[in-house]
């Protein structure tokens, strides 16, 4: 199969074109031709398209080979083969021919080695041409590799086989403070800093050959170098590599630097942060946790530990499996905080009775958050509790001694009081039903009726200081009670009670004495300021609170009326409860008081502290 071959034929003489054209063939090739024979037509013949080869007459008319070989020197084509074929060309001539440029001459008369001399020189120019791209690449490479270097915002500095500086980039005169012309002499195998550093075995290491990652090291500037006493201490990561010729001779040896001196610091602040924090942990007064949400501890301080009677942290974690099952007391509390932190993000405050190692109570105040992961999805809760046992245990104390008192009270106003001002009642009575016409007077009537109130106000009085082991009952069973009480030291009042479903039959504990305690107040302001015909109290639920209501339909009064001394002690034992005291009132209109709190605080589960 014929080889095309395009080639420009610069020939006077169309008989030797075809000749020329005549051989080629012979040897295998199929050429695209075209002839010229002046300086225009080859211009033109150059710019219509790429040629393989140009066979030129060497004398013509108005032409010649030196001047075909002029204008491709002029048009800078060099790996163009340019072979003389000519009739006749003296010895002289053809070598300042090759000098000129032409690759080979033949005669005329001579052509048997036309197609060899044109394989040759077609692979010579292909040899040239792809030594000539490689060169060009090889330009292009080393400038993009200088520009890259250059631009570089890692330090880069290259070095020589024996450890002098070759070149270095802007980021390294920037890093070091210093140019490459203000270290003359200067040899990294000797520095005396990379010694004391311990960075020469790793230098020495790419010196050998060997690629190595240099451990970061801290550099203080060398203050004897002009312009460096401006250059903070630096800490700096660095990497060194031999560049090898292809025989593996290395040529030369690159030292990149890296400062990770911010790296370094923030990593220090954060250990140091960190070692703040553990300390905080470890040495913390309050327990401080985090859970998942199914309740499994992931991390706790020794306070905690401590708090409920675990020997440590790990103890601790290990042996409660779950928070919910083993150490809430009330696991409606556990409800509840989860619903308060789902509704509101966290919690404070919340107290909650845990049960300790030993099976004892500690009660907690509670302030956590929930923690979520990066979809907002909810991983965990993290927060602290404060032992509030001490103060659960004064709280009690204070309400066994207040209801002792009042009982001891109760119990002396009526056994010596109340007794002695009914004899003397009694006594004044008998004595206006015997006395004649004109011994008794109005003043006399007037002070019968004066000690009648008096006993009238104190037997209310002890009936209020009253609260009959309310402790041991259930709260409706109390109220029941203390109604039924109402009702009969007030018999031309109607006394009401309404109770919803679902209450328990259990006894309600010191909370129950204290809800107690709120209604009989409110039922004592009502006997003794409303005027009322009629009074109810309400006991229900609203979702996971428990209110209890005092309404009547007595005179009212103006809610901005500072309270008396009832209405402060009920506000104060609502919140020594946890809840909220709310009251309704207008003048002519009765008064609303309603208690609000949890209902597993009013459920009886009012467990003794430890």
């Amino acid at each position: 199969m014929s080889v095309p071959l395009r080639v420009l034929l610069v020939e006077d003489s169309e008989d030797d074109a075809l000749l020329l054209l005549r051989v080629l063939r012979r040897g295998g090739y199929d050429p695209i031709y075209e002839r010229v024979d002046t300086a225009t037509g080859m211009a033109a013949a150059l710019d219509g398209r790429e040629w393989d080869v140009v066979i030129s007459d060497h004398s013509m008319p108005t032409f010649s080979s030196t001047a075909a070989l002029e204008m491709l020197r002029d048009r800078d084509i060099v790996d163009l083969p340019f072979i003389i074929v000519s009739g006749k060309i003296g010895e002289d001539t053809a070598v300042a021919s090759m000098k000129a440029g032409a690759n080979d001459y033949l005669m005329k008369d001579n052509l048997a080695r036309l197609n060899t001399a044109i394989e040759r020189e077609l692979r010579d120019a292909e040899a040239r041409r792809e030594r000539s791209r490689a060169e060009r690449d090889l330009a292009v490479s080393e400038t993009r590799l200088r520009m890259m270097i250059e631009q570089s915002p890692l330090s880069v500095q290259i070095l020589s086989p024996d450890g002098k500086t070759l070149r270095v980039n802007r980021a390294w005169e920037k890093m070091w403070g210093v140019t490459l012309d203000g270290i003359p002499g200067y040899n990294v195998l000797r520095d005396e800093q990379l010694i004391e550093n311990g960075v020469m075995p790793y230098i020495e290491r790419g010196f050998a050959g060997r690629a190595t990652v240099i451990p970061p090291v801290r550099y203080v500037p060398d203050n004897s170098i002009p312009d460096v006493s401006d250059v903070s201490d630096r800490w700096v990561r660095a990497y060194i590599y031999p560049v090898r010729s292809e025989a593996g001779k290395i040529l030369e040896v690159v030292l990149i630097h890296e400062d990770i001196t911010q790296r370094m610091r923030a990593e220090e602040e954060r250990l140091q942060a960190e070692e703040k924090y553990r300390s905080i942990f470890e040495n913390a007064v309050e327990a401080i946790f985090q859970t998942t949400v199914d309740g499994r501890l992931l991390t706790a301080n020794p306070a905690m530990a401590r708090m409920l009677g675990y020997d440590s942290p790990e103890e601790l974690i290990e042996k409660v499996r779950d928070v919910g099952d083993q150490l809430y007391v009330d696991r409606e509390r556990r409800t509840e905080f989860r619903r308060l932190v789902g509704e509101q993000g966290a919690v404070s405050g919340m107290e909650i009775a845990l049960r300790r190692k030993d099976g004892g109570v500690v009660w907690g105040s509670v302030t956590a958050r929930g923690v979520q992961d990066s979809a907002g999805e909810p991983t965990g809760y993290e927060g602290t509790i404060e032992d509030v046992t001490a103060r659960k245990n004064a709280e009690r104390a204070m309400r066994e001694i207040r209801e002792a008192e009042r009982r001891r009270i109760s119990r002396d106003l009526h056994d010596q009081v109340l007794q002695d001002l009914t004899y003397s009642l009694q006594s004044m009575q008998l004595a206006r039903h015997i006395a004649g016409e004109g011994e008794w007077t109005g003043e006399r009537d007037r002070e019968v009726e004066a000690l009648r109130r008096a006993v009238g106000g104190l037997r209310d009085a002890i009936y209020d200081l009253r609260v009959d082991d309310a402790e041991e009952r259930p709260l409706v069973r109390s109220l029941k009670a203390l109604v039924e009480l109402n009702r009969q030291m007030a018999p031309e009042r109607e006394v009401d009670l309404v109770v919803e479903e679902g209450y328990s039959e259990e006894p309600s504990g010191a909370v129950g004495v204290e809800v107690l305690r709120v209604v009989q107040e409110s039922l004592a302001n009502v006997r003794r300021h409303s005027r009322a015909s009629s009074v109810t109290v309400t006991l229900g639920t609203d979702g996971g609170e428990v209110f209890v209501e005092v309404q009547d339909d007595g005179r009212g009064f103006d809610p901005e009326v500072v309270p008396g001394v009832g209405m402060t002690g009920m506000r104060e034992r609502a919140q020594a409860l946890g809840g909220e005291l709310e009251v309704e009132s207008a003048p002519g209109e009765g008064t609303l008081v309603r208690l609000r709190l949890a209902a597993s605080i009013l459920a009886g589960r009012d467990p003794k502290p430890a």
